[in-house]
């Protein structure tokens, strides 16, 4: 087209109303410029009040927004009007779209997702300057897939964490401490509280929280749904059904407690019972962060969250139910014996170790036999019941209680006087004394005990000793008239047994230079001999053998070689009648003669492998040794 044609196009379009881009300079109006191109390939560019290619659009889906060269906002058309952004009269470079237009003026174009709009631009060059166009799409589909998208992972991350620490704890209160900061973290939450049943006081306790202060947790430390629902942890267990607000601050039953307690501002509460099989374990409270958008939509996280801390819970309850069978009476729900004598062997090394004091009461109903014929067996179980419970009420917290057995009962206690001891096995006989039984008839009967009492060093040097010595003491309670404590005096009479194995002589055979390994040998092995002596239930003099080997071993493997003539000597000594079988067999392999082997020697050689070759030579020859104490010294180890 000649110039004079094109001329003449532009000075028609011009009566016609039509603006041009060269219009701009003249009254400073800015438009929508849009390029026409002519048949000898120039354009004109034309300035139209609308983006015509777009007007036939909804303006609430989509919009355009022109920017001068400084980024400033020229000119805005459909969606673009209703966008803040596009409002300022700041420059659009400080923006969140800074990089996408500084693309867009260098030549680049491109597009941005921000807050539910999905932003393309692109430069439109004008004479020496560049502008930018920038189109905006409601991007309300890839908002909500993005929504979705993050919803799923925090729920995957979320339940993978917690997945992961639930199979890492068995106990309920580490369990519940475990998942409390988990599911705080993973979720972002402001608190997190945890509810647990104590089936001792038929309630709930506050086990773990994250995120709620002190007087929060004070207050809400124990419910009790059966008296009413004061708060709504209380509710939801009594109603067992979840609840939910979006703003505790709006709620009754959270306005006063939810909304105060926590360290951030709390947004919404989601609670929830934990329960399985019809049977309450527990309530778990989740409380947002104030602001949390995701709160409301995550729900369904939550009610699978509960779901799955409850099986873990119930798992961890059972574990412990397991557990404290093995390890407490049935009956009276204290210590059984067999935790009594592992107690007390580990009290006892302690003891020798720290040079501290140790008390062991005996106790026995009196004329238990006689109340049972004359009040039926269900009576004298509940009479144990009482009496127990009285014992436990007049102990220290790191005492142990235990029935011995019968309508005998023990009590050990760590770091106690004689005096002490006594003290407390006459607080004890004063308690029972004052316990007051109601027969079916109706009839009122009282209960008493006789007690006798012992005290380590002075009733003897190991278990074995302490127990017979409160034992006689109690016999002499009962020779005497019963209801009263004795404590014993002087030196048990079965002491004379230990005649046939005379330590100090046995001692006397190790030479100087293997005094100082013995010792120390014998101080690493103590703990173990004592632990799978009482595991083993090997007797008083079993026992005291097997501390003996461990002494004179060191001598034992030198002198057997170098020094045969002294090792025949040795072994020929009286004193050495008694250890002779172990140390003879103590090489022998277990795969080859098994319990043919004294089990002494089986003993000694495992608590060898483990102290003198930490575990090593278990599992480079496992098939010499006894699996069977292997076990159990690897379970003490565990435990410790």
């Amino acid at each position: 087209m000649p110039d004079h044609s094109v001329h003449e196009l532009l000075t028609l379009l011009k009566e016609l109303g039509v603006r041009t881009i060269e219009d701009r300079s003249g009254d400073g109006k800015v438009g929508f410029p849009i390029s026409v191109p002519t048949n000898d390939g120039q354009n004109i560019v034309l300035d139209l009040p609308v983006p015509s290619p777009l007007n036939c659009l909804d303006p609430s889906q989509i919009g355009v927004a022109i920017l001068d060269p400084t980024g400033k906002v020229r000119r805005t058309w459909g969606l673009a009007n209703r966008i803040a952004l596009f409002r300022s009269s700041q420059s659009m470079l400080d923006s969140p779209l800074g990089n996408l237009l500084e693309a867009s003026y260098q030549g680049s174009h491109g597009s941005l997702y921000f807050e539910g709009y999905r932003y393309y631009s692109a430069s439109v060059a004008h004479e020496d300057s560049t502008n930018a166009f920038v189109l905006i799409v409601n991007a309300q589909e890839e908002r909500n897939a993005k929504r979705q998208a993050s919803k799923s992972w925090r729920m995957a991350n979320a339940l993978k964490r917690l997945g992961k620490i639930l199979t890492m704890n068995q106990q309920v209160h580490s369990i519940a401490v475990a998942a409390a900061h988990e599911i705080a973290s993973a979720t972002e939450l402001a608190a997190v509280l945890i509810w647990t049943l104590d089936s001792n006081e038929n309630c709930l306790r506050l086990t773990a929280s994250v995120g709620a202060n002190r007087a929060g947790t004070n207050i809400l430390s124990k419910l009790a749904p059966d008296n009413g629902s004061t708060c709504v942890a209380e509710l939801v267990a009594a109603s067992r059904q979840c609840f939910f607000t979006p703003d505790v601050s709006d709620h009754v039953l959270t306005s006063e407690l939810e909304a105060k307690f926590c360290y951030l501002r709390p947004g919404g509460a989601s609670v929830h019972p934990l329960v399985i099989s019809d049977r309450l374990l527990g309530v778990l409270e989740l409380v947002s962060r104030e602001g949390d958008g995701f709160f409301d939509e995550q729900q369904e996280l939550f009610q699978t969250i509960a779901e799955h801390f409850a099986l873990a819970l119930n798992a961890a309850v059972m574990f412990e139910d397991f557990e404290k069978l093995a390890t407490n009476d049935a009956l009276t729900g204290i210590a059984n014996h067999r935790c009594l004598q592992e107690f007390l062997h580990q009290r006892v090394v302690e003891a020798a170790r720290t040079g501290q004091e140790l008390g062991v009461i005996m106790i026995d109903v009196d004329h238990f036999r006689s109340f049972n014929e004359e009040e039926g067996h269900d009576a004298g179980d509940e009479v144990l019941r009482l009496v127990a419970e009285a014992i436990k009420t007049c102990v220290r917290p790191y005492d142990l209680a235990a029935r011995y057995g019968g309508e005998e009962f023990t009590v050990v206690m760590p770091g106690s006087s004689e005096q002490t001891t006594l003290s407390v096995a006459e607080r004890i006989r004063q308690r029972v004394e004052s316990l007051v039984f109601v027969t079916r008839t109706g009839h009122h009967r009282h209960v008493t005990v006789s007690l006798g009492s012992a005290s380590y060093p002075n009733g003897g040097v190991d278990a074995v000793d302490i127990l017979k010595a409160a034992d006689v003491a109690l016999f002499e309670a009962k020779r005497s008239g019963r209801n009263r404590v004795v404590v014993f005096k002087g030196q048990t009479s079965f002491d004379g047994r230990r005649e046939d194995l005379n330590l100090p002589g046995i001692i006397a055979w190790i030479p100087d230079e293997d005094r100082s390994h013995s010792e120390d040998l014998y101080q690493r092995c103590l703990h173990d001999a004592i632990g799978l002596s009482a595991q083993l239930n090997l007797s008083a003099m079993q026992t005291a053998i097997l501390q003996a080997l461990v002494r004179v071993i060191p001598t034992v493997r030198r002198v057997r070689d170098v020094d045969p003539e002294f090792f025949e000597r040795m072994r020929n000594a009286e004193e050495f009648r008694l250890l002779l079988p172990s140390i003879d067999a103590l090489e022998e392999r277990f795969e080859q003669r098994g319990a043919k082997i004294p089990l002494l020697a089986r003993t000694l050689a495992v608590i060898l492998a483990v102290v003198e070759g930490e575990g090593k030579p278990l599992a480079d020859d496992p098939h010499r040794y006894d699996p069977e104490i292997v076990a159990m010294i690897y379970e003490r180890r565990s435990a410790a």
